[in-house]
């Protein structure tokens, strides 16, 4: 049997000013990081209904090795720094993905 895989979902609140270069650098390490090993997913979302500001970040992994291999790559801190400058404020929750049969 294989490890369940992970999500990772990432709640943003940014300036409605910012929004704009904020979008574009989120997707900008959208792309970079679909193309890791074990990056099985990678989608951002504005819900419906709530401020403009709000964005979510729904990732999913193979498993735990491939978010580490993903984390020790050159350039991945500053890329989370640059992203992070433009928030207001970050919440982060990681899970197992529940399959149904």
């Amino acid at each position: 049997m294989r490890e369940p895989h992970i999500s990772i979902i990432v709640e943003y609140e940014v300036d409605e000013d910012r929004l704009p270069e904020f979008m574009a650098a989120l997707k900008d390490n959208c792309r970079k990081t679909l193309a890791d090993d074990g990056c099985l997913r990678m989608e951002v979302s504005q819900p419906v209904e709530g401020g403009p500001g709000a964005v979510f970040l729904n990732e999913r992994w193979r498993d735990q090795a491939a978010i580490e291999a993903h984390r020790a790559q050159r350039g991945h801190d500053d890329q989370h720094v640059r992203v992070d400058a433009l928030v207001t404020a970050k919440r982060v929750v990681k899970g197992t993905i529940v399959e149904f049969e």
